[in-house]
C-alpha cells in the first residue's frame, strides 16, 4: 500500500529511480538500525532525534562506509547525495559527536564578534547524517527555533558556513528527486548517471555554472 506519510513518500521516490538507474548505488543502502542504536544517539546528544531523521534511520543505517569499485576518475559506490555525500550509519554518528561539542564551544569564544549568531555556536545541537570525503558533513539542525528540522550542508574541510540545503528532509528528498526525474539541478549541481563498467552506474552531482 502506498504511504501517505510526506517523508517516506519523498524517499521512495527518490530511492526508487536509484534502485532502477543506479542500482549500484542503491546497493550500498545498509539494512535499518536498531532502536537501541537510535536512543543511544538521543542519549548522547541530549535530546530527541527530529521525527524525519529518525524515521531514515529506520530505512537504514546508513550506507556502507567500505570502498566502493573506483576507476580512474574515484568515483565510489553509495556517495549518491550532492558533493559526494554518504548516509552515516549510527556508529559514526556517534563518533562524531565530541567533534560538535568542540566545535560549539571554539565559536562561543567568537560569538560577541559577529552581529548575527553563527550557526557554529550550537554545533553540538547538529545531527550529521551524511559526510563526503572532504572533511564536511551535512545535518539536520536540532536547535529549538526556526531552523528546527532543518538541513545545511558544512564543508569543514574547506572552511566554509553552513549552506542551507532544505528545511526538512523531507524537502530535501523531494527536491532531489525532482532533480533526478527531471534533470534539473539541485543548488547548481546536475544529477549524471556515470557508467563505469559492466553493472557499475553512479549518480554524479557535478557542478555546472
Amino acid at each position: 500500500m502506498e504511504t501517505t506519510d510526506p517523508f517516506h513518500r519523498a524517499w521512495s521516490r527518490f530511492a526508487t529511480w536509484l534502485a532502477e538507474h543506479s542500482p549500484h548505488d542503491h546497493s550500498e543502502l545498509r539494512p535499518p538500525a536498531t532502536d537501541d542504536q537510535i536512543s543511544a544517539i538521543e542519549t548522547l546528544y541530549g535530546f530527541p532525534l527530529h521525527p524525519e531523521l529518525k524515521a531514515l534511520l529506520q530505512l537504514h543505517d546508513g550506507a556502507r562506509r567500505e570502498l566502493g569499485s573506483y576507476d580512474l576518475d574515484h568515483f565510489q559506490a553509495g556517495s549518491f547525495l550532492p558533493l559526494g555525500h554518504r548516509l552515516n550509519d549510527t556508529d559514526l554518528i556517534l563518533g562524531m559527536h565530541e567533534f560538535l561539542v568542540e566545535t560549539a564551544a571554539e565559536w562561543e569564544e567568537f560569538r560577541e564578534e559577529y552581529i548575527e549568531e553563527p550557526l557554529e555556536c550550537h554545533a553540538d545541537e547538529w545531527v550529521p547524517f551524511a559526510h563526503p570525503n572532504d572533511g564536511g558533513l551535512a545535518f539536520v539542525d536540532h536547535r529549538p527555533g526556526p531552523t528546527y528540522g532543518h538541513v545545511f550542508e558544512w564543508g569543514a574541510g574547506s572552511g566554509c558556513d553552513p549552506q542551507p540545503w532544505a528545511t526538512s528532509l523531507t524537502d530535501l528528498f523531494d527536491r532531489l528527486a525532482d532533480a533526478i526525474e527531471t534533470g534539473s539541478p539541485f543548488r547548481h549541481h546536475y544529477p549524471c548517471v556515470e557508467h563505469l563498467g559492466p553493472g557499475r552506474w553512479f549518480l554524479n552531482w557535478p557542478i555546472q555554472t
